[in-house]
């Protein structure tokens, strides 16, 4: 599990990230120039200063299709050096992040989606009202610790979390005052 990110190395990554998108779109398109030429794509990543700034190559979708898969395989790559599974269970079958198509990452987010926002809201609330033994009394601890939570989440991301994230503590939010029967605030305007 990770225990922290800072941010000065999420913005690096980030960067690095970048950068080896943009190299890997131009030796592309060499290659593509020069009649698919035999010479294999090479990648390096070191510790060299990074200038920071603003990604604003054009993508067409070919090579968004193309980049998608470079950051899971990065993703991936990450997870498993850091002894994190790739292999997700989502209830009716697993999730091999390595071999996650863009179609099939969109329909998990998607309102229906396994991990769209009122799922992940009705896991959430399930196993936070359970933790408390079902028990409305126990509000304001259920509270505290999604807030928690959030603010953890909120520290390894950098400080915003992705806008599907604050949906998610809306949707779990409503939940939680339907059950109690009381006004119940989760911390945000961020929504």
């Amino acid at each position: 599990m990770i225990e922290s990110i800072g941010t000065t190395s999420l913005e690096s990554f980030r960067v690095e990230a970048h950068k080896l998108l943009e190299n890997t779109i131009k030796k592309n398109q060499e290659e593509q120039q020069t009649n698919n030429s035999t010479q294999q794509d090479k990648v390096s990543l070191g510790n060299k200063p990074v200038e920071t700034g603003t990604y604003t190559a054009a993508v067409s979708d070919a090579e968004l299709g193309k980049t998608f898969t470079m950051l899971r395989d990065l993703f991936a790559a990450t997870l498993k050096e850091q002894g994190v599974a790739t292999l997700v269970a989502n209830g009716s079958n697993d999730i091999n992040i390595e071999s996650l198509t863009p179609e099939e990452a969109t329909e998990l987010v998607s309102d229906d989606g396994y991990f769209g926002v009122d799922n992940t809201a009705k896991r959430i609330f399930d196993f936070a009202t359970g933790m408390a033994n079902n028990d409305p009394s126990r509000l304001n601890a259920i509270i505290d610790g999604i807030n928690d939570g959030f603010a953890e989440a909120e520290k390894a991301w950098g400080g915003t979390l992705p806008e599907i994230s604050y949906a998610t503590r809306d949707s779990l939010q409503t939940m939680l005052e339907d059950w109690s029967g009381q006004e119940v605030d989760l911390g945000g305007d961020q929504a």
